[in-house]
């Protein structure tokens, strides 16, 4: 009896902790509730999954933007991004979408949610399939309604950036050796230090008689 009490405490507790974490994923209750089905659905992928505001501010606004006009007139998702302010991973693409997955006229979050999944392509997104998607850790979501009842939702999930890790290994060979019968007439004016050291070396030895 205790131990599933506990275990009903410890769920209900973790419940709590993601629907608080929630809270930055979204601007309103819609959007927070999309973020938590994301968050906890049973095929998630990824390890990690953050709730990012600057994320959330933008999907808010291209929710309430994309309700008023058709997608096609308007710019892509990546350069909304960008314009929004967050600097996503330095390979992505300034036009085009690898970052959003959207449903329309659509009440609850459980349906808009639903809608993604069917196309493999938001399915990816949203659960993070693939390596591509599953290193995309940063998500905001979007809900809005307009005057007439329709209604707009976006998911937005990317991968944030992160500066570009360049290793450079010098790589020294061995000394070169200078033996003394290689000395050259002209190495007084040679670029090669060891080569005039030595050959100095010979040169004061030959004129102090010793060898």
């Amino acid at each position: 009896m205790e131990m599933a009490l506990t275990a009903i405490l410890t769920i209900l507790l973790q419940a709590a902790v993601v629907q608080d974490s929630a809270a930055d994923c979204g601007t309103n209750a819609q959007a927070q509730a999309l973020a938590v089905l994301i968050l906890t659905h049973e095929s998630q992928q990824r390890p990690e999954l953050h709730c990012n505001e600057l994320l959330a501010q933008i999907a808010a606004q291209r929710a309430s933007d994309l309700v008023r006009r058709d997608d096609s007139k308007g710019p892509t998702p990546n350069q909304v991004l960008i314009d929004g302010g967050f600097r996503f991973a330095s390979f992505y693409p300034p036009i085009g979408n690898q970052v959003e997955a959207v449903a329309r006229d659509l009440e609850t979050a459980e349906g808009a949610l639903d809608y993604m999944l069917r196309g493999y392509h938001h399915r990816d997104h949203v659960l993070g399939n693939g390596e591509f998607f599953s290193r995309q850790t940063e998500m905001g979501v979007g809900f809005h309604q307009d005057e007439n009842g329709r209604t707009q939702w976006v998911v937005l999930i990317a991968e944030p950036y992160s500066s570009p890790r360049i290793v450079i290994k010098p790589e020294f060979g061995e000394p070169e050796t200078i033996t003394v019968d290689e000395c050259p007439r002209t190495w007084r004016s040679s670029r090669n230090e060891e080569l005039r050291k030595v050959c100095r070396e010979r040169w004061l030895k030959s004129r102090s008689g010793g060898e």
